[in-house]
């Protein structure tokens, strides 16, 4: 059974809680309380909830502030309306503990290249930066010549960022690369990409999966052989339909029950597809790894990171007067988007730009597409 974590504890973290506002507007929406769970049978009848279910609570923002006890302390905004709060700095996100099992210390100079504006990367990784005793400097997006200026200016050991961004980057420095060390996370790397990467930039590459709604759920350590999930939460590897636990080795959609008191996330369906094995790794942790992720459950895609919803989109052509169909592309190392409409429309790349927070490479014309779509078709997606 994918029971991925302690339920003893979860449960025993719900009885602890059981007068959160959020935690009870979760079970209410299931229909339960929490007299109702005592085991995991109990548990399975709590209703995921996800990343549209957030969006449409929080539209209403007043409404789903109501639902905590704590003031947040940063409120954002990720792509698709989605408003995130953090309540509880450090242990909320976690991030801290993959910047440690990927040997990132107070001795290193991080770079931190996700964004400090709007969405939380930025932050998620600052405060993980900090509660190392790394000394970090927030460049946040910009061009990759600037970023590699500042590398050798201040003789910077560690990148925090994307696979797209690291590669443009150490393309530039070539054979001046001060980098010892990179943790990426956003956007799948392959180990071929890895491997090439590390040999020919002599750089140590670690990969991560997690969301803005729970932080960190896994990590590599030094042996680099799946993630280990972090024990702050409890993972659940189901069906698409959620109808049953998927066998190890087998492709499932990941769902996430975050132990924090501050922010109780239970059975958080991520819509993100995996597949774990319990064989004991090489280091000797004694935790669960998933091995990759494998694309979504809908048809929403990530992007160099940024997130492009299915909701979002058709508003989005929608607002436009037309129906269209986005094609993500990989070719020569990089992801690319490209938009076929079914009409001309004036300023496109702009207007696509200005929502979604990336760069079309090419817009078409097709006037027989008569419904809207997004095409992922990346086939190193599928690769493990």
């Amino acid at each position: 059974m994918a029971i991925l974590g302690n339920f003893e504890e979860t449960l025993s973290f719900l009885k602890k809680n059981s007068n959160h506002p959020f935690l009870k507007f979760q079970l209410d929406r299931s229909g339960l309380i929490l007299d109702d769970i005592k085991n995991y049978d109990d548990f399975n009848k709590i209703k995921p909830i996800n990343r549209k279910d957030l969006a449409d609570l929080s539209k209403d923002f007043k409404n789903f502030l109501s639902l905590f006890e704590d003031c947040p302390l940063r409120i954002f905004e990720s792509p698709g309306g989605i408003f995130n709060c953090l309540f509880d700095r450090y242990d909320q996100y976690r991030f801290y503990k993959a910047l440690e099992i990927s040997s990132f210390g107070p001795c290193d100079i991080i770079i931190n290249t996700f964004s400090y504006h709007l969405t939380p990367a930025g932050e998620m990784f600052e405060e993980a930066c900090e509660k190392i005793g790394a000394t970090v400097f927030p460049l946040g997006p910009t061009s990759s010549e600037k970023c590699a200026d500042i590398i050798k200016h201040i003789d910077a050991t560690a990148f925090i960022g994307t696979k797209t961004f690291l590669r443009k980057v150490l393309e530039i420095l070539g054979e001046n690369n001060p980098l010892l060390k990179a943790y990426l996370i956003a956007e799948k790397i392959t180990e071929a990409e890895r491997k090439y990467l590390s040999e020919k930039y002599k750089i140590d590459i670690y990969q991560g999966y997690g969301t803005a709604e729970v932080g960190l759920i896994a990590t590599e350590c030094e042996y680099k052989d799946g993630m280990h999930l972090d024990n702050d939460l409890f993972v659940e590897v189901l069906s698409v339909d959620h109808s049953y636990h998927v066998k190890e080795g087998e492709i499932g959609e990941v769902l996430v029950t975050l132990l924090n008191p501050k922010y109780p996330l239970i059975r958080y369906a991520t819509g993100d597809l995996s597949k774990y094995t319990l064989e004991k790794c090489k280091c000797d942790r004694e935790i669960p790894r998933l091995l990759g992720i494998f694309g979504r459950v809908d048809n929403s895609v990530k992007v160099k990171g940024v997130f492009v919803h299915q909701w979002d989109f058709d508003e989005f052509c929608n607002n436009l007067g037309v129906n269209g169909r986005l094609e993500v592309v990989f070719k020569d190392g990089v992801d690319s988007l490209v938009l076929i409409i079914n009409k001309n429309v004036h300023d496109v790349y702009e207007k696509f730009k200005e929502r979604f927070k990336l760069s079309l490479k090419d817009v078409k014309i097709d006037e027989d597409i008569n419904k809207n779509e997004i095409l992922d078709k990346r086939e190193y997606l599928k690769e493990r």
